[in-house]
Protein backbone atom coordinates (compact mmCIF):
# COMPACT_ATOMS: atom_id res chain seq x y z
CA UNK A 1 0.00 0.00 0.00
CA UNK A 2 1.29 3.26 -0.84
CA UNK A 3 0.14 5.85 1.90
CA UNK A 4 1.09 9.07 3.20
CA UNK A 5 2.07 7.40 4.74
CA UNK A 6 2.91 5.84 4.90
CA UNK A 7 4.31 8.56 3.44
CA UNK A 8 2.66 6.66 4.67
CA UNK A 9 1.17 7.44 5.74
CA UNK A 10 6.32 8.26 6.40
CA UNK A 11 6.69 6.04 4.23
CA UNK A 12 8.42 4.33 5.34
CA UNK A 13 3.64 4.30 6.04
CA UNK A 14 7.36 3.35 6.11
CA UNK A 15 11.27 3.75 4.83
CA UNK A 16 8.98 4.25 3.61
CA UNK A 17 4.81 3.25 2.52
CA UNK A 18 0.91 3.93 1.87
CA UNK A 19 4.03 4.02 2.19
CA UNK A 20 6.18 1.86 0.56
CA UNK A 21 4.52 3.39 4.28
CA UNK A 22 7.03 1.30 6.17
CA UNK A 23 9.98 2.03 4.27
CA UNK A 24 10.03 5.45 3.87
CA UNK A 25 10.63 6.86 6.92
CA UNK A 26 12.10 4.31 9.06
CA UNK A 27 15.51 5.80 11.05
CA UNK A 28 18.56 3.45 11.87
CA UNK A 29 18.90 2.40 14.89
CA UNK A 30 22.32 3.95 17.12
CA UNK A 31 25.39 1.85 16.62
CA UNK A 32 26.65 0.11 18.97
CA UNK A 33 29.44 1.81 21.57
CA UNK A 34 31.84 -1.01 21.35
CA UNK A 35 32.31 -1.51 17.87
CA UNK A 36 31.09 1.77 15.92
CA UNK A 37 30.14 0.63 12.70
CA UNK A 38 32.18 2.28 9.59
CA UNK A 39 30.55 5.41 7.75
CA UNK A 40 28.94 4.15 4.77
CA UNK A 41 28.60 7.31 2.35
CA UNK A 42 25.86 5.40 0.17
CA UNK A 43 23.64 3.20 0.50
CA UNK A 44 20.60 1.17 -1.63
CA UNK A 45 17.17 -0.43 -0.39
CA UNK A 46 14.66 -1.73 -2.51
CA UNK A 47 11.36 -3.71 -1.99
CA UNK A 48 8.82 -5.98 -4.75
CA UNK A 49 5.59 -7.16 -3.15
CA UNK A 50 2.30 -8.04 -4.05
CA UNK A 51 -1.01 -6.28 -2.15
CA UNK A 52 -4.41 -6.61 -2.50
CA UNK A 53 -5.92 -2.98 -3.59
CA UNK A 54 -4.36 0.06 -4.47
CA UNK A 55 -4.76 2.83 -1.51
CA UNK A 56 -3.13 6.26 -2.15
CA UNK A 57 -4.29 9.91 -1.06
CA UNK A 58 -6.55 8.35 1.24
CA UNK A 59 -8.66 6.98 -1.48
CA UNK A 60 -9.05 3.32 -2.35
CA UNK A 61 -7.81 3.66 -6.49
CA UNK A 62 -8.25 -0.10 -6.95
CA UNK A 63 -9.35 -3.28 -5.28
CA UNK A 64 -7.92 -5.75 -7.38
CA UNK A 65 -4.06 -7.07 -6.69
CA UNK A 66 -1.26 -4.94 -7.79
CA UNK A 67 2.42 -5.69 -7.78
CA UNK A 68 4.76 -2.64 -6.70
CA UNK A 69 8.44 -2.48 -7.18
CA UNK A 70 10.38 0.25 -4.56
CA UNK A 71 14.33 1.21 -5.11
CA UNK A 72 16.10 4.37 -3.42
CA UNK A 73 19.40 5.25 -3.06
CA UNK A 74 20.80 7.43 0.00
CA UNK A 75 24.11 9.34 0.43
CA UNK A 76 25.01 9.87 3.95
CA UNK A 77 26.98 12.88 4.18
CA UNK A 78 27.31 12.77 8.08
CA UNK A 79 26.85 16.45 9.53
CA UNK A 80 25.95 17.73 6.37
CA UNK A 81 22.37 15.03 6.44
CA UNK A 82 20.92 12.51 4.04
CA UNK A 83 20.34 13.06 0.38
CA UNK A 84 17.82 10.20 -1.05
CA UNK A 85 16.32 9.39 -4.61
CA UNK A 86 13.85 6.58 -5.39
CA UNK A 87 11.10 5.53 -7.32
CA UNK A 88 8.27 3.62 -7.06
CA UNK A 89 5.97 2.19 -9.79
CA UNK A 90 3.12 -0.25 -9.65
CA UNK A 91 1.04 -2.26 -12.07
CA UNK A 92 -2.50 -3.95 -11.78
CA UNK A 93 -2.15 -7.57 -12.30
CA UNK A 94 -4.90 -8.30 -14.44
CA UNK A 95 -6.29 -6.06 -17.38
CA UNK A 96 -9.98 -6.87 -15.85
CA UNK A 97 -11.43 -6.07 -13.11
CA UNK A 98 -12.49 -2.97 -10.89
CA UNK A 99 -10.99 -0.26 -11.67
CA UNK A 100 -12.77 2.14 -13.90
CA UNK A 101 -9.62 4.91 -14.34
CA UNK A 102 -7.08 1.97 -16.29
CA UNK A 103 -6.25 2.12 -19.79
CA UNK A 104 -2.99 0.49 -19.24
CA UNK A 105 -2.43 -1.95 -16.31
CA UNK A 106 1.09 -2.44 -16.48
CA UNK A 107 3.06 0.04 -15.09
CA UNK A 108 0.39 2.37 -14.40
CA UNK A 109 2.05 4.89 -12.05
CA UNK A 110 5.47 5.74 -11.24
CA UNK A 111 6.45 7.81 -8.49
CA UNK A 112 10.01 9.93 -8.38
CA UNK A 113 11.16 11.98 -5.51
CA UNK A 114 14.22 13.46 -4.32
CA UNK A 115 14.44 14.36 -0.35
CA UNK A 116 16.81 15.82 1.91
CA UNK A 117 17.28 14.67 5.49
CA UNK A 118 18.64 16.01 8.46
CA UNK A 119 18.53 14.19 11.76
CA UNK A 120 19.12 15.73 15.38
CA UNK A 121 20.05 13.06 18.81
CA UNK A 122 17.53 14.70 21.61
CA UNK A 123 19.11 12.61 24.52
CA UNK A 124 20.23 9.18 24.29
CA UNK A 125 18.02 6.70 22.02
CA UNK A 126 15.61 9.89 20.99
CA UNK A 127 16.32 11.37 17.35
CA UNK A 128 14.24 13.72 15.41
CA UNK A 129 14.24 13.43 11.64
CA UNK A 130 13.82 15.84 9.79
CA UNK A 131 12.83 16.16 6.04
CA UNK A 132 12.03 18.09 2.86
CA UNK A 133 11.39 16.90 -0.87
CA UNK A 134 10.04 17.28 -4.06
CA UNK A 135 7.93 14.37 -5.86
CA UNK A 136 6.57 13.86 -9.52
CA UNK A 137 3.83 11.25 -9.87
CA UNK A 138 3.16 9.86 -12.92
CA UNK A 139 0.13 8.23 -13.91
CA UNK A 140 0.73 6.90 -17.84
CA UNK A 141 -1.95 3.91 -17.34
CA UNK A 142 -4.75 6.18 -16.13
CA UNK A 143 -7.35 7.34 -18.14
CA UNK A 144 -6.64 11.37 -18.43
CA UNK A 145 -3.08 10.51 -17.14
CA UNK A 146 -1.36 13.17 -16.01
CA UNK A 147 1.89 13.97 -13.63
CA UNK A 148 0.83 15.66 -10.39
CA UNK A 149 4.24 17.89 -8.59
CA UNK A 150 4.61 18.21 -4.91
CA UNK A 151 6.49 19.66 -2.18
CA UNK A 152 7.00 17.29 1.18
CA UNK A 153 7.65 17.85 4.51
CA UNK A 154 8.36 15.32 7.48
CA UNK A 155 9.63 14.71 10.90
CA UNK A 156 9.74 11.50 12.42
CA UNK A 157 10.36 11.50 15.90
CA UNK A 158 12.19 7.80 16.69
CA UNK A 159 12.10 7.20 20.97
CA UNK A 160 12.74 3.84 22.74
CA UNK A 161 9.07 2.93 22.80
CA UNK A 162 7.29 4.53 20.05
CA UNK A 163 7.77 6.70 16.91
CA UNK A 164 5.16 9.28 16.04
CA UNK A 165 5.67 11.21 12.73
CA UNK A 166 3.79 13.71 10.54
CA UNK A 167 4.29 14.19 6.56
CA UNK A 168 2.70 17.74 4.53
CA UNK A 169 2.24 17.40 0.89
CA UNK A 170 1.24 20.58 -0.90
CA UNK A 171 0.54 19.94 -4.55
CA UNK A 172 0.16 23.09 -6.70
CA UNK A 173 0.45 21.61 -10.45
CA UNK A 174 -1.94 20.37 -12.30
CA UNK A 175 -4.02 20.57 -9.57
CA UNK A 176 -3.84 22.52 -5.83
CA UNK A 177 -4.42 20.91 -2.40
CA UNK A 178 -2.45 20.08 0.79
CA UNK A 179 -2.94 17.33 3.07
CA UNK A 180 -1.31 15.85 6.22
CA UNK A 181 -0.53 11.45 7.50
CA UNK A 182 -0.07 11.86 10.87
CA UNK A 183 0.26 8.88 12.77
CA UNK A 184 2.40 6.61 15.19
CA UNK A 185 4.39 3.30 14.75
CA UNK A 186 5.88 0.59 17.16
CA UNK A 187 8.25 -2.34 16.47
CA UNK A 188 8.55 -5.67 18.58
CA UNK A 189 10.96 -8.08 18.26
CA UNK A 190 9.15 -11.53 18.44
CA UNK A 191 11.82 -13.77 18.65
CA UNK A 192 15.82 -13.56 16.87
CA UNK A 193 15.17 -12.24 12.79
CA UNK A 194 11.29 -11.82 13.57
CA UNK A 195 10.36 -7.75 14.16
CA UNK A 196 6.44 -7.28 14.59
CA UNK A 197 5.26 -3.77 13.30
CA UNK A 198 2.10 -2.00 14.13
CA UNK A 199 1.58 1.31 12.18
CA UNK A 200 -1.69 3.51 12.62
CA UNK A 201 -2.30 6.80 10.87
CA UNK A 202 -4.70 9.15 9.63
CA UNK A 203 -4.96 11.66 6.59
CA UNK A 204 -6.46 14.75 6.99
CA UNK A 205 -7.13 17.46 4.07
CA UNK A 206 -8.22 20.55 3.19
CA UNK A 207 -11.30 21.16 1.12
CA UNK A 208 -9.54 21.26 -2.47
CA UNK A 209 -8.05 17.60 -1.33
CA UNK A 210 -11.58 16.36 -1.08
CA UNK A 211 -13.25 18.16 -3.81
CA UNK A 212 -10.15 16.85 -6.23
CA UNK A 213 -11.17 13.03 -5.14
CA UNK A 214 -14.59 13.26 -5.27
CA UNK A 215 -15.56 16.09 -7.04
CA UNK A 216 -18.28 19.00 -6.53
CA UNK A 217 -20.52 18.11 -3.40
CA UNK A 218 -23.79 17.71 -3.83
CA UNK A 219 -25.90 20.92 -3.08
CA UNK A 220 -23.01 22.72 -4.46
CA UNK A 221 -21.98 23.17 -0.39
CA UNK A 222 -17.93 23.50 0.27
CA UNK A 223 -16.84 20.10 1.90
CA UNK A 224 -15.17 21.01 5.67
CA UNK A 225 -11.82 19.19 4.73
CA UNK A 226 -10.07 18.13 8.10
CA UNK A 227 -9.48 14.08 9.43
CA UNK A 228 -10.80 12.38 6.64
CA UNK A 229 -9.48 8.40 7.27
CA UNK A 230 -7.83 6.47 9.70
CA UNK A 231 -5.48 2.56 8.43
CA UNK A 232 -3.96 0.58 10.97
CA UNK A 233 -1.85 -1.79 9.69
CA UNK A 234 0.20 -4.69 11.35
CA UNK A 235 3.69 -5.77 9.80
CA UNK A 236 5.62 -9.04 10.31
CA UNK A 237 9.35 -8.70 8.74
CA UNK A 238 11.69 -12.16 8.98
CA UNK A 239 15.84 -11.71 8.22
CA UNK A 240 15.86 -14.19 5.57
CA UNK A 241 19.53 -13.98 5.34
CA UNK A 242 21.82 -11.13 5.76
CA UNK A 243 20.53 -8.10 4.42
CA UNK A 244 17.64 -9.67 2.95
CA UNK A 245 13.82 -9.58 4.41
CA UNK A 246 10.47 -11.14 3.76
CA UNK A 247 7.77 -9.36 4.86
CA UNK A 248 3.72 -9.94 5.22
CA UNK A 249 1.15 -7.40 6.44
CA UNK A 250 -2.61 -6.80 6.92
CA UNK A 251 -4.23 -3.74 7.28
CA UNK A 252 -7.80 -2.09 7.98
CA UNK A 253 -8.80 1.30 6.01
CA UNK A 254 -11.66 3.56 7.25
CA UNK A 255 -13.32 6.38 6.32
CA UNK A 256 -14.39 8.34 8.59
CA UNK A 257 -15.09 12.00 7.55
CA UNK A 258 -18.99 11.75 6.75
CA UNK A 259 -18.32 14.55 3.49
CA UNK A 260 -15.85 11.47 2.61
CA UNK A 261 -18.15 9.19 3.30
CA UNK A 262 -21.12 10.30 1.98
CA UNK A 263 -18.92 11.64 -1.15
CA UNK A 264 -17.63 8.62 -1.75
CA UNK A 265 -21.68 6.46 -1.43
CA UNK A 266 -22.74 8.69 -4.13
CA UNK A 267 -19.90 7.37 -6.75
CA UNK A 268 -21.16 4.66 -8.97
CA UNK A 269 -17.86 2.71 -9.64
CA UNK A 270 -16.72 -0.74 -8.69
CA UNK A 271 -13.64 0.42 -6.52
CA UNK A 272 -15.77 3.25 -4.73
CA UNK A 273 -15.56 1.50 -0.85
CA UNK A 274 -15.98 3.34 1.96
CA UNK A 275 -14.28 0.66 4.30
CA UNK A 276 -11.82 -1.99 2.98
CA UNK A 277 -9.74 -4.92 4.89
CA UNK A 278 -6.16 -5.25 2.35
CA UNK A 279 -2.67 -7.22 2.72
CA UNK A 280 0.38 -7.81 0.69
CA UNK A 281 3.27 -9.97 0.72
CA UNK A 282 7.14 -9.32 -0.51
CA UNK A 283 10.58 -9.19 -0.08
CA UNK A 284 12.97 -6.22 0.96
CA UNK A 285 16.96 -5.88 0.22
CA UNK A 286 19.40 -3.28 2.02
CA UNK A 287 22.80 -2.87 1.21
Amino acid sequence: MKTNAIPVLVAAFASYAPLSLFAEDVIADEAGELMPAEHKLFSFNAFADVETAYICRGYIWDTRPYSAQFAAAEADLEKFGILEASVWTQSAMSDKGTSSRMGRYAYAEADYLLRYYYDIDIAEGWRLRNGVGRQWVTNPGYVGGRTLCDWQALQVLNTPWITPYWRLRVIRQPIEETFWCVGVKRSFEIIDKLTFTIDFFGDIGDRRHYKNLYGPKAGGRNYRGGLKDLTLVGRLDYAIVEHVDIFAFVGQFCLVSDDARDAVKGIHAPEARRDLTFGGVGVAVEF
